[in-house]
């Protein structure tokens, strides 16, 4: 989603901040007392960071950086990577596969074995070894949430980058909306967004500009919510040069190789970021037919914005949704959810 694009109106005092972490801008806004501003934008910068620690698999003493070294062994593990764990299994069986987190070795053989932000500074990283074959695995996690352990397959290693984040976004949102009793806030980190507003009045929603694929200085369109979230998962930003020719960072799971299907970059909203972030990726990895018709089936209350190589762009929408939650979307073709 694009970081510059949101609105909404209300009385109050309005904040907003913007930090890195997790290596992407991390954008926040809300409505609160102007002595609570500040606290909260420490309380948000401390989430973030302290799950980029948790989490990373670019720092040696993480726990997820641990429990890879351990793979094939039974680990104990805390609350948290049990609960995000638990969500990328779940998420894992409702794509059918298209959602792995068990993708560390394949994107190490793709060159991904350095932080986006080295291998930017740094190319030569990813393009002094040819990319390695890795075998897929029918294998899964094996997960004991009474005991609070895992064991992985042996010689298997976990990435669990993009669904860390959306889950770090709903975390936050709901413990401002909940916890702190912030009634209009909004989240952003790197595309993955959740908004929120109060839900006894009519309010003018967020309006979150849609990242173009093809033109960084322009909008494809606008996601309107009042409350609700959204994703994008795309091929083209995460990119880089390897000896075996171009590489991006969404890994099939069925080919243990970077995604060759006629999607480019995929847009969701609905209710949940983390079931957003994660059908955007399927959509991406599985193609615009197939990632549709599955989407179709198993995604609720979701929408999307496809955009394909041949640079066209599809629309998978309910006829009420446009110019309500999708705004100066210009699309090439247009498909209704036929869900049961």
């Amino acid at each position: 989603m694009s970081n510059s694009s949101f609105f909404a109106g209300a009385s109050g005092d309005f904040h907003t901040f913007q930090f890195r972490a997790m290596n992407t801008r991390i954008d926040m806004a809300f409505y609160c007392k102007s002595e609570q501003a500040a606290r909260l934008e420490e309380t948000a910068a401390h989430w973030f960071q302290n799950t980029e620690e948790r989490f990373s698999r670019f720092r040696e003493q993480s726990e997820l950086s641990h429990l890879n070294r351990l793979a094939g062994e039974r680990c104990m593990v805390s609350d948290a990577m049990m609960e995000v764990l638990r969500l990328a299994d779940a998420y894992r069986e409702l794509t059918g596969g298209a959602f792995d987190p068990l993708i560390l070795n394949a994107l190490h053989a793709a060159g991904y074995s350095e932080s986006f932000e080295l291998l930017k500074q740094h190319p030569d990283l990813a393009a002094a070894e040819p990319a390695k074959s890795v075998q897929g695995s029918t294998a899964s996690m094996q997960l004991n949430p009474v005991m609070k352990s895992v064991q992985l397959p042996a010689q298997s290693g976990l990435d669990l980058g993009g669904i860390v984040k959306s889950w770090a976004v709903r975390r936050l949102a709901e413990h401002l909306r909940k916890e702190l009793f912030i009634e209009r806030g909004f989240v952003n980190a790197g595309g993955d967004l959740a908004a929120w507003g109060p839900r006894d009045e009519v309010a003018d929603p967020w309006r979150i500009g849609i990242e173009h694929p093809w033109d960084t200085d322009a909008d494809a369109g606008i996601i309107a919510l009042v409350s609700g979230a959204a994703a994008t998962s795309s091929k083209l930003g995460r990119k880089w040069a390897a000896a075996a020719g171009p590489m991006h960072h969404l890994i099939d799971p069925r080919t243990m190789r970077p995604s060759d299907s006629d999607v480019a970059q995929c847009t969701v909203t609905g209710k949940d970021v983390v079931a957003c972030e994660v059908w955007a990726k399927a959509i991406c990895i599985l193609g615009l037919d197939d990632g549709l018709e599955l989407f179709a089936r198993k995604a609720e209350d979701c929408e999307a914005l496809v955009f394909t190589q041949d640079r066209q762009s599809h629309l998978f929408a309910s006829p009420e949704s446009i110019g309500t939650r999708w705004q100066g979307v210009r699309y090439d073709h247009f498909r209704e959810p036929a869900r049961a």
